[in-house]
C-alpha cells in the first residue's frame, strides 16, 4: 500500500479509539474519557490533515504531475468533506465541543473516509482550473460551509429530540447526557451562522474566478443556482433568530427544513452530468 491509505487506516483507526471512548463516557461505562477522546480526535485530524496533504501533492491517476485538491472523485470529495467536518469541528468550535457531538461525529468521519479506499473517474475538467487562487478559495469555503450546516443539523436534531423528552418528562441516562435547550440552539445557531459566512465567501470568490475564466460572474449550472438558493434560505433564517428573535422549536425546524437545500446543492446537482459541477463517476 502507498502512504494515502497508510494514512487513510491510521486516521481511520484514531476516529475508531475516539468513538470508542466517547461511547465509554456517555454510556457510563468508563468514567473520565472524553479528554482522551478528544486527544484521539486532534490525532486523526493531525493524521487525516497529512493525508490531505498527501493526495494533493499526489501524481493524478489520469495527470502527471498536477497539483490538486483532492475533491477530483467521489472518493475524494468524501474524504475532503470529512477532513471539512472535523475542521469546523475541532477549530471554530473548540469552545463548544462536547461528548454528545463526539459520539455523532466521530462515526460520521469514518462513514465518509471508506470511498477513499475506492477507485472512482476524475472530474478532469478541474484538473486546468487549480491555479486559480479564486477558485480554491470558492472549493475550501464551500466545503467548510457545507460541514458548517451539518453540525447545525445534528445540534437541531439533538435539540428536538431533548425538547420531546422534556416534555414527555422522560427520565434517561441519555437524555441527561445531552447538553441544556439553550446550548444546543446557540449551537446549530452558530453554526449556520459560520455556514452563512463561509459559502457566501464560496459564492464570491466562485463569481470571481467564474469572471476570470469565462468572462462571466455567473456560472449557469445547477449547483450555483442552488448554492445561492441554499445561502438567501439560511440567511433568511439568521434574520428571523438574530433580529426578530424567533426562538425555540420553531425556528429549530426551519433550520432542519434548510438543510434539505444544502443535501441538494452538495449531492442533489451532482446528477447533473454536465459542466464543472457534474457527478465524478
Amino acid at each position: 500500500m502507498n502512504l494515502v491509505y497508510w494514512l487513510l487506516l491510521f486516521a481511520i483507526g484514531a476516529y475508531a479509539i475516539a468513538f470508542i471512548l466517547f461511547a465509554s463516557e456517555f454510556l457510563n461505562v468508563i468514567e473520565k474519557r472524553v479528554i482522551w477522546a478528544a486527544r484521539f480526535v486532534e490525532l486523526g485530524f493531525l493524521i487525516h490533515t497529512l493525508l490531505i496533504f498527501a493526495e494533493t501533492f499526489s501524481v493524478s491517476r489520469s495527470v502527471t504531475n498536477e497539483f490538486h485538491l483532492p475533491v477530483t472523485t467521489l472518493g475524494e470529495a468524501s474524504g475532503f468533506f470529512a477532513w471539512s467536518l472535523a475542521f469546523v469541528y475541532l477549530i471554530l468550535l473548540r469552545q463548544m465541543r462536547t461528548e454528545t457531538f463526539g459520539v455523532i461525529l466521530t462515526p460520521v468521519l469514518i462513514l465518509f473516509l471508506i470511498p477513499v479506499f475506492f477507485p472512482f473517474h476524475p472530474n478532469e475538467e478541474l484538473f486546468k482550473h487549480f491555479h486559480d487562487g479564486y477558485f480554491l478559495i470558492h472549493i475550501l469555503s464551500a466545503f467548510f460551509g457545507y460541514a458548517s450546516f451539518a453540525l447545525s443539523f445534528i445540534a437541531a436534531l439533538f435539540y428536538l429530540v431533548l425538547n420531546r423528552a422534556l416534555k414527555e418528562k422522560t427520565s434517561s441516562t441519555f437524555y441527561h447526557r445531552l447538553p441544556p435547550l439553550e446550548d444546543l440552539e446557540r449551537l446549530a445557531f452558530r453554526t449556520i451562522q459560520w455556514g452563512v459566512i463561509l459559502l457566501g465567501f464560496a459564492i464570491l470568490s466562485g463569481a470571481l474566478w467564474a469572471k476570470t475564466a469565462f468572462g462571466s460572474f455567473i456560472l449557469k449550472e445547477p449547483k450555483s443556482f442552488a448554492s445561492f438558493l441554499t445561502w438567501a434560505v439560511y440567511l433568511v433564517i439568521i434574520y428571523l433568530h438574530e433580529v426578530l428573535q424567533i426562538k425555540g422549536k420553531r425556528i429549530v425546524l426551519m433550520s432542519l427544513g434548510a438543510f434539505v437545500l444544502v443535501l441538494f446543492t452538495f449531492l442533489g446537482t451532482s446528477l447533473f452530468h454536465t459542466g464543472l459541477h457534474a457527478g465524478v463517476r
